[in-house]
C-alpha cells in the first residue's frame, strides 16, 4: 500500500471510529497498486457437472440454509442430478447481459418434501472450494430485492472454517431497503464480539450501488458507492484467509417472514464482483 493509501485508510478509520465527518471519497475502487485477483462479470454462470466450477451452490458442509437464523430458505443447487423431484430442473439464477438474477419463491408441498421441509427456494454461491485471500478490496454491483421477509447479503468467511470472524460486507432487510447493514464479527479475547453500523442509503431496490470492503492487516473499512461508511481496527482472528459468500436468505429471526406484500419471485441482481489484493499478498485459488 502507498503512503498516500495508508493516509487516507488512518484518516478515514479515524473518523469513523470517533464517529466524526467522513474524509471524501475518492473515485470508487481498490487503493493504487493492488492487483485483480479475482474478477467476475457474470457473462455466464457455470452449473454443469463438470469437476468442479468457480461456485459452489451451498455452504462448505454441505448445508442448504442456516437454520440458526431460522431461515426458511432452501439453497437448489442447479446442476444436473444434485436435487430429487419434483425440485430437480429448478434453477434460481439467471443470466441476462452480462447481470446475473438470484430469485426465490415459494415452494409446494410436494416441493418442500425435497428441500428439507423449507418453504421457500432461492440460491447461493461461494467461492469456498476455489478462491480465498488474505487483506484486499472486495467489491460487488448489485440491486437490492424489496419485500418482508427478503434478506440478500454478500459477506466473508473463514477458508480454514469455524465461526466467527465474518465480515459483513452488505447486509439489506427487503423492508427497510433504505438502511444498510455493515458487520464485523470477531471472536478475539476468546468471545463473541459484533461491531455494526446501520448507514442511511438511498433506496437500494430503485438502482445498482457498489458496496465495498477494504481489509487490511491494521483496519476494515466499508463504503458505499465509493465513500468509506464505517470501519474498525482488525482484531486478531482475521489474520487469514476467506472465501466469499453471497446469497438470498428468506425469513428467520433477524428480518421475520414474508407477508402478503411480498411479492414472489424475489430477485436479487448482481452486475459484478470484484477482489484486488496488496502487492506481496497471494490469493489461495485453485483457478
Amino acid at each position: 500500500m502507498s503512503a498516500r493509501c495508508r493516509e487516507i485508510g488512518a484518516f478515514a478509520l479515524v473518523a469513523l471510529l470517533a464517529g466524526g465527518p467522513l474524509p471524501a471519497a475518492e473515485a470508487p475502487g481498490p487503493p493504487a497498486g493492488w492487483r485483480l485477483a479475482f474478477s467476475e462479470a457474470f457473462d455466464s454462470l457455470d452449473t454443469s457437472v463438470m469437476a468442479p466450477g468457480r461456485f459452489a451452490f451451498a455452504y462448505p458442509d454441505g448445508w442448504r440454509t442456516n437454520r440458526g437464523n431460522r431461515e426458511l430458505e432452501y439453497y437448489v443447487d442447479p446442476r444436473p442430478d444434485r436435487e430429487m423431484v419434483p425440485l430437480a430442473g429448478a434453477n434460481p439464477f439467471s443470466v441476462t447481459d452480462g447481470v446475473l438474477t438470484i430469485r426465490a419463491w415459494p415452494l409446494s408441498v410436494p416441493e418442500r418434501r425435497a428441500a428439507q421441509g423449507l418453504s421457500y427456494a432461492s440460491g447461493m454461491l461461494t467461492t469456498h472450494g476455489s478462491f480465498a485471500f488474505r487483506y484486499g478490496y472486495a467489491e460487488i454491483r448489485a440491486r437490492m430485492p424489496r419485500g418482508k421477509g427478503l434478506w440478500p447479503a454478500f459477506w466473508l468467511l473463514a477458508r480454514a472454517g469455524g465461526w466467527p470472524p465474518e465480515i459483513d460486507v452488505l447486509e439489506v432487510y427487503g423492508d427497510r431497503t433504505t438502511t444498510l447493514d455493515v458487520t464485523l464479527h470477531t471472536n478475539e479475547g476468546g468471545r463473541h464480539r459484533q461491531e455494526q453500523r446501520k448507514v442511511p442509503v438511498p433506496d437500494l431496490s430503485e438502482a445498482f450501488h457498489t458496496y465495498a470492503v477494504t481489509w487490511t492487516s491494521e483496519s476494515i473499512v466499508w463504503s458505499f458507492d465509493g465513500a468509506p461508511v464505517f470501519a474498525a481496527a482488525t482484531p486478531a482472528d482475521l489474520h487469514q484467509p476467506m472465501f466469499l459468500l453471497l446469497n438470498l436468505a428468506v425469513g428467520g429471526t433477524w428480518t421475520g417472514s414474508p407477508d402478503a406484500t411480498t411479492s414472489f419471485p424475489a430477485q436479487l441482481e448482481i452486475d459484478r464482483i470484484r477482489v484486488f489484493v496488496p502487492p506481496g499478498e497471494a490469493e489461495e485459488a485453485r483457478r
